[in-house]
């Protein structure tokens, strides 16, 4: 009896500093990446703006069947849609299986004539639950490099259309 109330506290308080450590980091988690293209916006727009031509610069989709109904793609076991566009930014909402929901935002801000910056952000909304709090860790690591790849890709297919 004695080592079951031992293993009990010794769970009660191994837990609670687990999250007591996960209460320091953020539940709003943002990752964001950028890159300069000489190009006019129309043709950047052509490529961030309508799902249908991800698939010319994002690597998933040339390796997985994608669908796309309306405004919003399937992939795997991730669901993108197209929430909101203007004529220099397009919002959408990045679901994957699992995970809190993304907010996706992909800007293109101009620095000179056809000269302009493509701004990528992930933005993640997390609980206090520390299991989410740990994973947010990962996300500038594993989101970061992946934003990096595909915004190569991009501006290379931009750039050789």
């Amino acid at each position: 009896m004695r080592l079951v109330k031992l293993l009990l506290i010794s769970f009660l308080v191994l837990a609670s500093i687990i999250t007591a450590i996960s209460l320091l980091f953020p539940s709003k988690v943002v990752v964001s990446r950028a890159i300069e293209i000489n190009a006019p916006k129309e043709q950047i727009a052509y490529y961030i703006s309508d799902l249908n031509h991800w698939n010319a610069w994002m690597t998933e989709w040339k390796e997985n069947k994608v669908t796309i109904k309306g405004n919003t793609a399937y992939i795997s076991t991730q669901t993108i849609e197209l929430v909101q566009q203007t004529d220099s930014s397009a919002n959408f909402k990045w679901v994957a299986t699992g995970q809190a929901p993304y907010d996706v935002l992909i800007e293109w801000l101009p620095l000179s004539k056809d000269l302009y910056v493509i701004h990528w952000s992930f933005t993640q909304q997390v609980h206090w639950y520390p299991w989410e709090k740990f994973q947010t860790l990962l996300n500038e690591k594993l989101l970061g490099y992946k934003m990096e790849t595909e915004l190569a890709n991009l501006k290379e297919a931009i750039l050789n259309k």
